[in-house]
């Protein structure tokens, strides 16, 4: 990052969810929180965002890599927006899927088959003609926005231990009246799935978990009742994931 980035201009804060390595001795000059355990990505950067004193919060996964000062406009787009996030690219510089709609019964599997799809050239065609523009959320693999808003709201909402607590964020910042604007003309790469991938089975309970809190927060009892009919259809013979379930 900071091969990209004015030296001395910004401050860097580094949550650390326990991991194997403790890496404050490899990060000089960036106030470092070792947590005792693993928080979850909200409540991780809640508590990194408490020790910020700056008017702008700009998240970034570990599993992202600078490839140009990206940050430069992305502060400029927050004079006219709450929330704005760069376009994100794959390591092989194809582009990512990192913005949609609010989630719902028909949203989700429209945004599934557009992940599915994302390498295909029709879906890489789409997501770079819409250029600039304000979608529900975007990504929090690397999202900026306005320090006021985010202890308006309360931040993130650490029960979202991983996934969807990007978009419950959007969702409350644009419920209050403020804008999130995806920036095409800025650029980040992102090695994604990377947390899911060192533990698939706990990490996809989690999925779920975040997925069900979700419904529950903001969507109708019947969205929230579809979505356990197909969860428990799709789970049958899974009894950890039926107790999750109901």
């Amino acid at each position: 990052m900071k091969s990209h980035l004015p030296a001395n201009l910004y401050e860097w804060i580094v949550a650390d969810n326990n991991s194997v390595e403790n890496l404050s001795a490899e990060l000089p000059g960036a106030t470092y929180l070792r947590l005792p355990e693993n928080h979850g990505f909200g409540r991780a950067n809640n508590l990194a965002a408490e020790k910020a004193k700056a008017p702008c919060l700009f998240f970034v996964n570990p599993d992202c890599e600078f490839i140009e000062d990206c940050v430069t406009p992305l502060l400029a787009m927050m004079k006219d927006a709450a929330v704005t996030a760069p376009r994100v690219l794959n390591p092989d510089r194809s582009i990512q899927l990192s913005f949609g709609p609010y989630i719902s019964i028909f949203q989700e599997a429209r945004q599934k088959r557009r992940m599915q799809n994302e390498q295909t050239e029709p879906v890489q065609r789409w997501i770079r003609e819409k250029g600039t523009f304000a979608p529900d959320f975007v990504s929090g693999c690397a999202l900026m926005i306005r320090t006021d808003v985010y202890r308006e709201i309360g931040g993130f909402d650490p029960v979202f231990f991983l996934y969807h607590e990007d978009v419950d964020l959007c969702k409350r910042v644009s419920e209050r009246g403020d804008s999130v604007v995806y920036l095409s003309t800025a650029r980040i790469v992102h090695a994604r799935n990377k947390s899911v991938d060192q533990n698939r089975k706990q990490g996809n309970i989690e999925i779920r978990k975040s997925q069900l809190h979700y419904y529950r927060k903001h969507n109708s009892p019947m969205q929230l009742l579809i979505l356990k009919l197909y969860l428990t259809l799709k789970f049958a013979t899974n009894k950890q994931m039926l107790r999750l379930i109901w």
